[in-house]
């Protein structure tokens, strides 16, 4: 009996494929099968592979034409044997016992769901992200409904599907796959989509999973990225069609509408701070066009209370500042932010 398939999709990953496959092989929970889904790489990734696949008949190799993340891993999904699926990117890598605390939490819970911590690597700097529903508990399926996938409409800390495993039964069942090109991002929407078939989920405190992010990557090429513009897709993009049809999300534009202007807040910064990525004029014009935008600013008047609830005496000023569209004042506070988080 295989435990647990884990799907790893890998497109010119030669740099960083090695050390993930070392740990994986590495796993205590010996009966996984590993599916690597070479998604049309250029590189060395598919020889990497192979010479890893002579000595462990663990690893499945699937070779395809480039068609992206959501297919390489719908096409793992297909093939998967195990009791319960995992997925891991190929840049990435887990903890020895990542598989094995995983799996012994869901049998032992009998749950569809379980939902782990990770650690990530930003500009060199480790850091550990938490999840923000009560640890060791089972929530059932009404509380999914009620809390979790609101949340998950708010929030976006909860979208990697890297983080956590699956019973494979009813990801089969309720035909659970990645799409491509969603607004909300592929990941996203597939969590979404599961967590409410979910009968029931289980959240660990356990931080198993290492997520490496190439420096600077989060602010290359930003203007071309347009992240408001991927903000606002978000914010248009009816679920509905996505969920279980038992769900019934109250407020769901509200939620949206504040997911809205906490993405704002945060792209703000990230254009205002990218010191390396186009000229400070082209990425001014962009802030300002956004805290212009017809959206951000209804939302940000109509859920006034609600958007400044618990927040610092800073982020109120920022945020009055963009509501009053006040860029020269948005640019001092930014800088004088990212002057003080230097020190």
């Amino acid at each position: 009996m295989i435990a647990v398939s884990v799907v790893v999709p890998v497109y010119n990953s030669a740099d960083y494929l090695d050390e993930c496959i070392q740990s994986l092989l590495a796993q205590t929970l010996t009966n996984c099968e590993f599916i690597f889904v070479n998604d049309g790489s250029k590189d060395n990734s598919q020889n990497i592979i192979e010479l890893h696949q002579k000595y462990d008949s663990r690893i499945v190799l699937i070779n395809q034409e480039n068609q992206g993340v959501s297919v390489a891993r719908t096409n793992g999904i297909a093939i998967a044997k195990g009791n319960y699926i995992g997925f891991v990117d190929a840049d990435d890598t887990v903890e020895k016992d990542m598989f094995q605390t995983l799996y012994t939490v869901a049998t032992q819970n009998q749950v569809d769901v379980v939902v782990s911590r990770v650690k990530k690597e930003q500009d060199g700097v480790v850091v550990s992200h938490q999840h923000p529903f009560a640890v060791d508990t089972v929530f059932d399926f009404e509380y999914i409904h009620n809390q979790i996938i609101p949340y998950m409409i708010q929030k976006d800390n909860l979208n990697s599907a890297c983080n956590k495993i699956y019973k494979l039964d009813f990801i089969n069942q309720h035909q659970i796959r990645f799409p491509k090109g969603v607004a909300l991002g592929e990941d996203g929407l597939f969590n979404m989509k599961a967590l409410s078939f979910a009968k029931n989920i289980f959240f660990t405190n356990y931080t198993g999973y290492f997520y490496r992010e190439v420096i600077g990557s989060a602010t290359r090429n930003i203007i071309e990225k347009d992240y408001f513009k991927q903000t606002l897709a978000v914010y248009q993009f009816d679920f509905s069609e996505f969920l279980n049809r038992k769900v019934n999300i109250k407020n769901e534009q509200q939620l949206k509408g504040l997911r809205l202007i906490e993405k704002v807040v945060a792209i703000v910064a990230i254009y205002l701070n990218a010191k390396n990525s186009g000229s400070f004029s082209s990425r001014y014009r962009y802030v300002r066009n956004m805290i212009h935008n017809e959206e951000a600013q209804k939302n940000i008047r109509q859920l006034w209370t609600e958007v400044t609830r618990n927040k610092s005496k800073f982020e109120k000023f920022i945020l009055y500042c963009i509501k009053s569209k006040w860029m020269f004042c948005i640019v001092l506070a930014t800088q004088y932010s990212y002057l003080r988080n230097k020190k």
